[in-house]
């Protein structure tokens, strides 16, 4: 048998052994998984930092080269206006020497063509023609062969010669080449007459276009002019081929019947700008930098949110109350054990997803309210209305006598979350508060049977053995001695120690009874069965009594009694009022040697300030904030300094009772002040004063202060 237990054992062991290593296996996997899956996505992060530059770089870099071909085709465009505004000028010009050849001899024209080609270098020559043959021409010398030249001999000519006898506007022809050699700008001007007058100007072609812009900036810029004629195709006339090979920028001018295309390009071809890569590459470098620690990041929080879950579920699991959360639909989304264990009898049903009414429905079904009985759809009712407008604590009873607070809230996205909390203990111990409650009361009602009532009795007789004379054995007595005076003085010696001891018995009883007094006061208030007889009461004509009851305890002591009032009223009830203002003003004068003791009334809108104010010892700091507990004293370690500490106690809760405040300010050495305020006569104040708790079967209460 031996063996086969150790058999057993060896046996549970290899299996926790198999299994142990079968979980650490697959966690191991699971680790090796999520590596392989971090590593696919930093990869495909550096791989789409990669791609990110070299398309980030080509959008730049075209952008950046149409940039620059936008600023060349502005600069060419600059060109192509300078160019045809000086063909314009030098057109008027034209127009103009035209108009003027009609009256002049040649040698006028000769001296207004040096004067023109003195001023503008760019024209070659000026030439004169009358009936389509050349008269006169500026230079002279080296065009002296063009005199005499007829323009019929030349049908390209004679038609332009024509076009602008014709059209009395700039006719332009060229560029053409010249017979001095380079190309030339031929401007052709008439007015109408009888000889057929046409001014020619010829303009140097080249410098037209270096002065237009053409030349400009050459170490950078490579500039090139062509012309294009139907028939005859293109024809390079400025600059060289290599540059129309470049991808230059174009413009147009139009000159006549010539179509004259300018281009211009970087002088060593359009280069792309590379500046920026190093900015690109460093930017996408810290964006992939940032995006791994994204990732990394979020990893981590994905980590940390699943294990918060899973501590908040294992939290919610183990602590001694129910918890539930309904979603906003009112489905059951989450609950613990504890709240499955409570609620058990429906245990099938308490599922995610299953509605809170269905749930409810089926634990009133099966008897787990037992107030719910006999009235199960209104109870229903009453539960889903709690439920769906959650504002308070309820307490229900299960059937297995089982006491649950219910507590719930709803969240900002409308689910319930509830406790459960069991109070069968708190129950149980409010009952057998109840029932102590029950012992006090009958405690308090012995204490004032047994001990006051007695005690009054006998403060009754003490108060006749102050005035044994009133006997009539006494009379009979001193009748007896009669005139010896001996026995006379012995008798009155006698009956002084009777009379003093009759006092200080009176004044211990009525010590006694007023300790009984502000117990018994203390015990009623604290259970709520006090009930005022509101009446309207005279506070100057109270606190003038008052003062004039306590003034001869005051000047025994050397205390002035100062009263300052004016005349008020409020609703209160006389009695309670009375023993208020008796417990402040008897604390005042017992806690002050020396001085003052003032008395203020004060009235302040709907309110009436009642102060009063000593020069006494004053309330030590650390002990202000407690002077109005129950069974606290200060100074109560001083001679003579007896009670209960109940006075001040009793009078707060009386001061509240007529929904009044009190206050207290001291400063130790120097002296107290005790401020009472209540309102004037409102319904609210008489409302809350007759709100108060049922009545009690405990006897009056007294107003000795305590």
């Amino acid at each position: 048998m031996q063996s086969i237990a150790q058999g057993k054992t060896k046996y549970t062991a290899i299996r926790w052994e198999v299994a142990l290593g079968t979980q650490q296996e697959t966690l191991r996997q699971l680790k090796r998984k999520q590596k392989r899956t971090l590593s696919l996505i930093y990869a495909a992060i550096i791989l789409l930092g990669c791609l990110s530059i070299i398309l980030m770089d080509k959008a730049i870099t075209a952008q950046k080269l149409e940039a620059e071909r936008s600023a060349v085709q502005r600069s060419l465009n600059l060109t192509k206006f300078r160019l045809e505004r000086l063909i314009e000028s030098y057109s008027h010009m034209s127009r103009s020497l035209s108009v003027a050849q009609l009256t002049e001899t040649g040698v006028e024209f000769q001296t207004l063509a040096q004067l023109l080609r003195d001023n503008n270098p760019i024209i070659i020559n000026i030439a004169r023609s009358q009936d389509f043959i050349i008269t006169d021409v500026h230079p002279v010398d080296p065009n002296r062969d063009l005199i005499g030249y007829d323009y019929r001999d030349n049908p390209q000519q004679l038609a332009s010669v024509q076009r602008a006898l014709d059209s009395q506007e700039t006719v332009i022809v060229g560029p053409i080449t010249l017979l001095q050699g380079g190309l030339g700008l031929l401007l052709r001007n008439a007015r109408p007459g009888p000889d057929n007058v046409v001014g020619n100007v010829v303009l140097d072609f080249n410098r037209l276009l270096a002065e237009a812009g053409m030349e400009a900036e050459p170490r950078e810029y490579a500039s090139s002019a062509r012309t294009e004629i139907a028939d005859l195709g293109t024809q390079i006339v400025f600059g060289t081929e290599t540059v129309w090979s470049a991808a230059p920028v174009l413009a147009e001018v139009e000159l006549g019947d010539v179509r004259l295309e300018l281009a211009k390009a970087p002088a060593g071809g359009w280069m792309p700008d590379t500046a920026h890569r190093p900015v690109l590459i460093l930017t996408t470098a810290v964006l992939v930098m940032i995006a791994l620690f994204g990732v990394n990041y979020a990893r981590r929080l994905i980590v940390e949110r699943s294990d918060a879950r899973r501590r908040l579920v294992d939290a919610i699991n183990s602590i001694n109350d129910g918890f539930v959360i309904f979603d906003r639909q009112d489905r059951l989304l989450l609950c613990n054990q504890k709240y499955r264990d409570f609620f058990n009898v429906s245990s099938h049903l308490i599922e995610p997803g299953t509605p809170f009414e269905t749930i409810l429905r089926d634990e009133v079904r099966q008897g787990q309210y037992p107030e719910a009985e006999g009235r199960e759809e209104e109870w229903i009712t009453e539960r889903l209305e709690l439920h769906a407008n959650p504002n308070a604590q309820t307490e229900i009873e299960l059937a297995s006598g089982s006491w649950l607070k219910v507590s719930e809230s709803q969240m900002r996205d409308g689910s319930t979350v509830g406790i459960r909390t069991d109070i069968t203990e708190l129950k149980k111990a409010l009952q057998a508060a109840e029932e102590a409650i029950g012992t006090k009361t009958e405690f308090i009602n012995n204490m004032n049977h047994e001990l006051r009532a007695p005690l009054t009795v006998i403060l009754g007789y003490i108060s006749f053995f102050r005035k044994v004379e009133l006997y009539p054995q006494y009379q009979t007595l001193k009748n007896a001695i009669g005139t010896d005076a001996e026995l006379s003085r012995l008798l009155d010696d006698f009956t002084g120690v009777i009379v003093n001891q009759a006092k200080k018995s009176e004044a211990s009883g009525k010590h006694l009874l007023g300790l009984i007094n502000s117990v018994l006061d203390w015990a009623k208030l604290s259970s709520g069965n006090v009930e005022l007889n509101l009446e309207t009461v005279h506070l100057d004509g109270l606190l003038t009594e008052l003062s004039e009851e306590l003034g001869p305890t005051a000047e025994k002591k050397g205390l002035r009694l100062e009263v300052r009032v004016e005349p008020v009223s409020i609703e209160g009830d006389p009695l309670r009022l009375r023993q208020i203002f008796v417990n402040l003003l008897s604390n005042s004068i017992k806690f002050t040697d020396k001085g003052y003791v003032a008395v203020s009334v004060v009235q302040d809108g709907t309110s009436v300030l009642v102060s009063v104010k000593d020069s006494g010892r004053g309330i030590p700091d650390d002990q202000l904030n407690l002077i109005f507990d129950r069974f606290i004293q200060v100074n109560a370690n001083q001679k003579g300094q007896t009670g209960t500490g109940l006075g001040l106690t009793i009078t707060k809760d009386l001061v509240q009772l007529h929904g009044g405040q009190i206050t207290v300010s001291s400063t130790y050495g120097v002296g107290s002040t005790f401020q009472v305020r209540f309102e004037k006569d409102t319904p609210s104040s008489r409302e809350a004063a007759n709100t108060v708790a049922e009545k009690s079967d405990v006897v009056e209460i007294g107003t000795q202060s305590a």
